[in-house]
């Protein structure tokens, strides 16, 4: 339990320095954060690759991590590094509509804890979702608005992670 308390707590704080990182220069951070996931997504197929060949025992589970592996690096070769822009739009709407399904799940999670500040999570998860509607849902949204609202949307992701880093020891009652 206590790995798990750690991780949403380095979690909280990496989504939070990235959100406001966004916020200082949406445009310039986009484009570098898109080349790092890019090298990231490469190399974890690239790991994933080498589990698949050295590390997994049955046959269909070993080809299974490689085809993995493969798209991962393929994904992160094509649309990051080769096509920044197609990869900014993409990643930006994975990392809404996952934000979106995040917050669903957390605030669902927190709503059934008996604790005073589990309100202020779920007001922030709330907040979480109606800044993903209004990104998804606004196509005609410019890039540094987007990048804005996405911004939010790590913030207060990151916040609710920090909140769940003290929330946590109370999920062992329920």
């Amino acid at each position: 339990m206590r790995k798990e308390r750690m991780k949403f707590l380095i979690q909280g704080i990496l989504l939070l320095l990235l959100g406001f990182l966004f916020m200082s220069n949406p445009i310039r951070q986009g484009s570098l954060f898109l080349m790092i996931i890019g090298i990231a997504l490469t190399l974890i197929g690239i790991v994933i690759i080498i589990d698949g060949i050295f590390l997994t025992q049955v046959l269909k589970y070993k080809l299974f991590r490689i085809a993995e592996g493969i798209l991962f690096s393929g994904f992160g070769v094509a649309f990051f590094l080769r096509n920044p822009a197609r990869g900014a739009a993409l990643m930006i709407y994975f990392v809404v509509i996952m934000m979106i399904v995040l917050a669903i799940v957390n605030a669902i999670a927190v709503f059934k804890l008996n604790h005073n500040i589990k309100w202020l999570a779920i007001v922030l998860n709330i907040l979480v979702i109606w800044f993903g509607f209004q990104s998804l849902l606004d196509p005609q949204l410019a890039v540094a608005i987007f990048y804005w609202t996405v911004s939010f949307q790590l913030i207060f992701t990151g916040i609710n992670h920090i909140l769940m880093y003290f929330l946590l020891p109370d999920l062992s009652s329920v």
